[in-house]
Formats: structure tokens, C-alpha cells, sequence
């Protein structure tokens, strides 16, 4: 009974709270039109990273409004212009439409110029409230490694949006003709806060959640193969998931001991990484991975399976090296050749650095204000022409 009353008494202040910023944020921001950014929390993976990167950029036009459901704090820095409210909890029953019924109530008391949502359960939200201002929904994975019935109901949310942006065109390409008529293909915003260092370590970085999707224990073994030849070498995985433990139990039974360390989550991870040999994206499948990006816009060399995304921003053995998904040995070998061939790795790391140029926030940001403009809300759409 007495947590009830606490969880009560938390939604009952979180309720007046939002309520109180969201009047704050409609009678003082009036000088500028209205964008409403929407994203699960503000912490943790890509998407949250580029839902703040988005909403920093855009303030320099519009009034931006950051709506987020869970608390779980701030990792990734935010423009102080963007102001930022918590959806309020829901307990009990039927949260789908209360929560529904909520941003209803919102999108008419701010009357946005648009809505972007980033994620499922906020694409889900955004497209049921489709009606005041331009929806725009936005795929931050790649979608066919869910259930065939998810995946309908994904795209019957998507041909309800007015827009909907993809990172990459294999992932577009998945949903069917009306969902790509009205979409466009736009690439992470991406800044870095300093360059890969001139003097590196024998150190091999990985970045992301610990998550059975980015496929670190294949990472792991193929590393204990590859150190056996190269002993002084070690490899950190920074980020946090459910298999931390699992992973670090892998290290430990594969004889690694402190060649393999777990370093969690940092808000300066380019700081932490820039004195590494190489960085290695290990997934099964992504969307467009943004530590990926960030570490050739570094001026690192990487390599990465072929998943979505990375095979549209590495052409292999030009700016990085590619192996196929869920190949240990070919992993190990790619590892092996950056080791062993230095001239041919720091090639690798200038040409990925003048590669990502075309990745830098800025430039992104301005396509992000393109979209907004060009696009029709409400009843209308893109044509197939807005997509090319």
C-alpha cells in the first residue's frame, strides 16, 4: 500500500509539473514557430543521441520542445534554448490511449509547425495524433529482424505519417510503395569534440549497448584468437546492457583476464577512445550506427560487419574494412591486417575522416530544416519526386 501511494504521489507531481513547463513553454516561446521532438528518454543509445543533436540544431529557426517518457537523466549534451518535458507516467490500465489521448491535448496546445518521433513506441504515439502540424516519423533500426505482425503494424503507423525518414535505403526499401513516397533518406547529425590522438595505444574499442543485437561475445572470441598472436594489444567495450555479465564471464572463461575490459558509459567517449588503434562494429544489424560515424569522423579506422547502414558509409578497403555478419574468423583477419599493416590502417583512418564530412551536423541540420519546410502536414504528402 505504501509503495501505491508513493507511485500515486510520484504521477500526481510529475502530471502538474509537465503541465506547468508545457503552459510555460506555449505563452513565453511565441517569437518563432513551434517543433516538437519526441524520443524515449534522454539517455542511453543513437536515438536519444540524435533526437538532442536534432533538437540543438533546430532551435536556430524554430522554437523546440524535447518530450521524453522516462527519466533516466541526460547523457548527450542539449542546446540551452531547447526546453524539455517529461510525458507523464501512466499507471494501471489502458496506458496505450490515455497516453494517446495526452499528446492529442498537446499537439492542440502547441500547435507545432511539426512532430518528430524517433522509435517505436514514439512513432506509434505520433502517428495516432497525426492531425495539427507535420508528422514525421523516423526509423532508427532495421525492422526486419522483428515479427512479421510488428513489422505490419509498423508500416500501417508509417503510411499514417506525413513523412517518414530513413537512415538508410535498404531499411526504407523494406516498406511497401506508399510508405516510400512519402519518405527521404537523411543521415546522422554528427560533431565530434576532438580528433583521433597522434600518438595511439594497442587498444581496440567497441561502442554501443551490451545487447545480443551489436554481437560483442562474437567480438570477444574473435579477439582472443587474434591475441594470440598480438599479446600486447587489449580491447574496451564502452556502454552498458543485460549482457554485461555474460560477457564479462565470456572474457574471463576464454583466458583474457585484463585484455578485455568493461569501461560503462561515458558523456566524453571521444576523450576516452581517441588514443585507439581501431575501432570494431560487431552487430548483427543496425540502423546507421552513430558510434560508427563518430569514430571515422575521428579519423579512425574501423571495421564493421555488413550490416544496414555501415555498408552505406564504408566502402571496404577505402575507408574501412567490411566483413560479413556473424563471421569470427573474418573479423579476426580484418583485425589482424589493421595490426599488421600500419600505413595501410592510418590510410584507412584519413580517408574515413574525409569521407564523413558529408555526416557533420551542421550540414544535416540544415537538410532537417529543408524537410520541414518543403514538407506538407496534415493531409498532405511527399511526392515520389521529394524522395530522389
Amino acid at each position: 500500500m505504501i509503495r501505491f501511494i508513493k507511485k500515486a504521489a510520484r504521477l500526481v507531481y510529475c502530471t502538474i509539473r509537465s503541465h506547468r513547463l508545457l503552459h510555460k513553454y506555449v505563452t513565453e516561446h511565441t517569437e518563432k514557430e513551434r517543433v516538437l521532438v519526441m524520443v524515449h528518454s534522454l539517455y542511453g543509445g543513437g536515438a536519444e543521441r540524435v533526437a538532442c543533436a536534432v533538437a540543438s540544431g533546430l532551435t536556430r529557426k524554430y522554437h523546440v520542445l524535447l518530450l521524453y517518457m522516462q527519466d533516466k537523466g541526460r547523457m548527450y549534451p542539449l542546446g540551452e534554448e531547447v526546453r524539455t518535458v517529461q510525458v507523464p507516467p501512466c499507471i494501471g490500465w489502458n496506458r496505450v490511449k490515455r497516453r494517446t489521448a495526452f499528446f492529442k491535448r498537446l499537439r492542440k496546445k502547441v500547435r507545432p509547425k511539426a512532430v518528430i518521433s524517433l522509435m517505436f513506441g514514439m512513432n506509434r504515439y505520433n502517428a495516432l495524433t497525426a492531425g495539427t502540424g507535420l508528422t514525421i516519423c523516423c526509423e532508427r533500426n532495421d525492422p526486419s529482424r522483428r515479427e512479421p505482425e510488428h513489422m505490419e503494424e509498423i508500416g500501417n503507423y508509417y503510411e499514417t505519417a506525413d513523412l517518414v525518414v530513413f537512415q538508410s535505403a535498404a531499411v526504407r526499401d523494406q516498406f511497401s510503395d506508399k510508405v516510400r513516397q512519402h519518405s527521404r533518406i537523411l543521415p546522422n547529425p554528427v560533431s565530434v569534440t576532438c580528433t583521433r590522438s597522434e600518438q595511439t595505444a594497442h587498444r581496440i574499442i567497441n561502442i554501443g549497448r551490451l545487447t545480443a543485437q551489436k554481437n560483442q561475445a562474437m567480438l570477444i572470441r574473435a579477439f582472443a584468437a587474434f591475441h594470440r598472436a598480438h599479446p600486447d594489444y587489449t580491447l574496451a567495450f564502452y556502454g552498458e546492457g543485460e549482457l554485461r555479465d555474460q560477457l564479462e564471464e565470456l572474457a574471463v572463461s576464454l583466458g583474457l583476464g585484463e585484455a578485455v575490459a568493461f569501461c560503462g558509459q561515458t558523456d566524453r567517449i571521444h576523450e576516452a577512445v581517441a588514443d585507439a588503434e581501431m575501432f570494431v562494429l560487431s552487430s548483427d544489424y543496425e540502423g546507421l550506427s552513430n558510434a560508427l560515424l563518430e569514430c571515422m569522423m575521428m579519423g579512425m579506422p574501423c571495421i564493421s560487419t555488413a550490416c544496414s547502414g555501415s555498408v552505406d558509409v564504408i566502402e571496404d578497403g577505402v575507408n574501412g574494412l567490411l566483413v560479413p555478419v556473424g563471421q569470427e574468423e573474418a573479423l579476426r583477419q580484418a583485425m589482424c591486417r589493421l595490426a599488421e599493416e600500419p600505413a595501410f590502417r592510418e590510410q584507412l583512418g584519413r580517408a574515413a575522416r574525409e569521407s564523413s564530412r558529408r555526416y557533420d551536423r551542421e550540414a544535416v541540420i540544415e537538410q532537417w530544416i529543408e524537410l520541414i519546410e518543403n514538407g506538407e502536414g496534415d493531409s498532405g504528402r511527399w511526392t515520389e519526386q521529394s524522395v530522389k
